[in-house]
């Protein structure tokens, strides 16, 4: 009985130590995070969760440290880790306050969107949180703002388009005038050419004329050497 007895002693104090250990690298991360180590605090966290993978403080104080170390995206960044919480939190106040820090990941990230449905979520749960309420403003805002310059730069692109579209018909019109010209130039300088090969063959053909006739004349007026009679 005694000997029982002990080995449920050592069982409760070994628990008691394991908790005090984990809770303790909590508290040490606690402190870190204070002081804006938030490296060091994040190891704290880590070792912490070593000693009990569920530990859902340490779980969401990592979230957060890591947050603060502006990493927001991917498989490890604060807004994965906020994510996976959502199933394991312990109240709905922690639901409400997982998802309001959600949301100000997301909207680091600039996933407007799901930043917004977060703020929602959180609402939904604690409608009475103000700061959720004036991020969700904000959100909504920025979301606003980022429509407009969208709209803004899809107007841009179809008038730079349209500009390129222009400039491309009037290069086109260009080259077919100019293709235009040449044609004309060509038929223009062709005629001139048929022209001035004609009139080279009417003056050579009166040049002939001319010679004839001149020849005629000089055979006809030259003078015949009388014959004597003697």
């Amino acid at each position: 009985m005694k000997k029982e007895l002990l080995i449920i002693i050592c069982f409760l104090i070994s628990i008691s130590c394991f908790s005090q250990n984990k809770e303790s690298l909590l508290r040490d991360g606690n402190k870190l995070y204070k002081d804006s180590s938030y490296n060091a605090a994040e190891i704290k966290y880590r070792k912490s969760l070593e000693k009990d993978q569920d530990y859902f403080n340490a779980s969401f104080n990592l979230a957060d440290a890591i947050y603060k170390q502006e990493r927001y995206g991917g498989p490890d960044g604060s807004s994965a880790l906020f994510n996976a919480l959502k199933d394991n939190a312990p109240s709905r106040e922690d639901l409400s306050n997982i998802y309001h820090n959600l949301g100000n990941s997301l909207l680091k990230e600039q996933k407007t969107d799901k930043a917004i449905e977060a703020y929602k979520e959180a609402l939904k749960i604690n409608p009475n949180d103000n700061d959720t309420r004036y991020n969700l403003t904000l959100a909504k805002k920025l979301k606003q703002e980022q429509d407009k310059q969208e709209e803004n730069k899809q107007e841009e692109d179809k008038q730079e388009e349209n500009k390129q579209e222009e400039n491309k018909q009037e290069e086109n019109k260009q080259e077919e005038d100019k293709q235009e010209e040449d044609k004309q130039e060509e038929k223009k300088e062709g005629i001139s050419k048929e022209d001035a090969e004609k009139m080279l063959e009417a003056i050579e053909q009166k040049e002939k004329e001319i010679q004839k006739e001149l020849q005629k004349t000089r055979i006809k007026g030259k003078k015949i050497n009388k014959l004597n009679d003697w």
